[in-house]
């Protein structure tokens, strides 16, 4: 069975910095059913039946930052399981493989999809502000 790797301490950050990402997602590679339903947690917060874990920056950055985060995410689980693959602690065929090429390649499309939906939308916020403030400031 595959163990769940523990992530690498990072050194103390100082107090006024923050994260560089401030969605959490779950670490290491735990067993098949807490991937499954890690994934389907993440799918129902990017398709609006869950609430968010935070609220960013507003309503335009939440979906790209929460898909983003998920998907780094989702990499970083398709990255474990290779390692197990190279390893050979996981062969073809075996749960785990055809876990990375089902259900998690899919949800890296999704997630992937989700975070360029949501730069879409900053950027599309960002074109009708300046449209509003330069109608307000008579620059036409």
């Amino acid at each position: 069975m595959v163990k769940v790797i523990p992530s690498v301490k990072a050194p103390e950050a100082k107090t006024f910095s923050r994260r560089l990402v401030e969605v959490e997602v779950l670490e290491g590679l735990p067993s098949i059913d807490d991937l499954h339903d890690e994934l389907l947690h993440y799918v129902n917060v990017m398709l609006g039946r869950a609430d968010p874990p935070l609220e960013i920056d507003g309503f335009y950055l939440d979906l790209m930052e929460v898909a983003a985060a998920y998907y780094a995410r989702a990499k970083e689980i398709d990255m474990l399981i290779h390692w197990e693959e190279q390893n050979r602690r996981v062969i073809r065929g075996s749960p785990y493989y055809k876990f990375r090429t089902g259900q998690l390649r899919s949800f890296i499309e999704m997630s992937k999809m989700m975070a360029d939906l949501g730069s879409r939308r900053l950027s599309q916020e960002r074109l009708l502000s300046e449209q509003r403030y330069d109608a307000g400031n008579g620059d036409s």
